[in-house]
């Protein structure tokens, strides 16, 4: 049980998850789906992690992707409405990175920044090499607005996935 509540096998799961939604999209997400839930349904019950520290950057990051898709930099070959459903679980598997296998950026802004500059546009376009998502406007810009959206907002993940926060977010309500 430990294995599957440490930082390296967070690490792992989150790449096979990746995968599963970016090259399954909706033909797997029967399977991927209920992966995940089980996954940070484990880490929410073993007290790894609370559930507002899974759906608040969750919410953030669903909240941006819909925004450049309304915008028209994202397109998405789904029958959805807004985004693929695919998209709305690897944005709630990607929150569990955030204390976990990706927590030692947690206290370093600065390389924060860089990593949102720079793995959010690499993740895309590999999404988009793969089919994920289409970027109707051209690469570059797209991918420029990605590297300064993401290199903003990636510390505000970090910040609002502290279980100080969530537990002052539930304290509130």
């Amino acid at each position: 049980m430990k294995l599957l509540l440490s930082k390296p096998f967070n690490l792992v799961a989150f790449n096979l998850m990746w995968l599963g939604c970016v090259l399954g999209r909706e033909q797997l997400l029967w399977l991927v789906a209920p992966l995940v839930l089980a996954y940070l349904t484990l880490l929410v019950a073993n007290g790894i992690l609370l559930m507002q520290q899974l759906f608040l950057p969750a919410a953030i990051g669903i909240t941006v992707d819909l925004v450049l898709t309304l915008l028209g930099f994202f397109a998405f070959d789904t029958s959805a409405v807004l985004l693929p459903a695919w998209l709305i679980v690897l944005w709630l598997a990607f929150s569990s990175t955030l204390n976990l296998s990706l927590s030692v950026f947690q206290s370093k802004i600065s390389l924060a920044v860089v990593a949102g500059a720079v793995a959010f546009p690499v993740n895309y376009a590999v999404g988009q090499r793969l089919g994920a998502v289409e970027f109707p406007q051209s690469d570059s810009i797209t991918l420029l607005i990605l590297a300064l959206i993401w290199a903003a907002l990636l510390p505000l993940l970090f910040r609002v996935s502290q279980r100080r926060f969530a537990q002052t977010l539930q304290a509130g309500s």
